[in-house]
């Protein structure tokens, strides 16, 4: 059965998903208010609680083979990512709080996939620029 899932990170790769996830289907551009991207070594996605944040993302429609696929490359099943639905659509989110920038492989991997959605990179900018300066920040706790 078909669902949505919002993608904030290489997920966003369209070529990358296309092998990953080969039945996905790309939507479109998204963006969620009262949640930031923040890099932890990879990407992830926080809940801020302010409408001043946002973050952008790429809705796909993906089948049941499809989120197994992604259950995997997202370790669930080894406690990296948690399952999370945001406006009843699937996304990942990390169960670590430790922030600390990416690979540049794995930054320009996204960049591609904000690229291929249209996206506006300075929130990408602004979130691989922030990884730099914490070593461990709680945006939660932080608005």
């Amino acid at each position: 059965m078909a669902r949505l899932y919002l993608a904030y990170g290489s997920n966003l790769n369209k070529k990358q998903m296309a092998f990953r996830c080969p039945t996905a289907r790309p939507i479109g551009a998204f963006t969620l208010y009262g949640y930031e991207l923040v890099f932890r070594g990879v990407a992830d996605i926080v809940h801020t609680g302010s409408d001043q944040s946002q973050i952008q993302l790429g809705m796909w429609e993906i089948e049941d083979a499809d989120e197994k696929a992604l259950d995997r490359y997202e370790g669930v099943k080894h406690g990296l990512y948690s399952k999370i639905e945001i406006c009843g659509m699937l996304t990942y989110q990390m169960n670590t709080t430790d922030m600390f920038p990416p690979s540049t492989d794995y930054f320009n991997t996204i960049l591609q996939g904000y690229n291929d959605f249209g996206l506006d990179t300075s929130h990408l900018y602004d979130a691989v620029g922030w990884s730099h300066h914490y070593d461990s920040f709680d945006f939660a706790h932080s608005v």
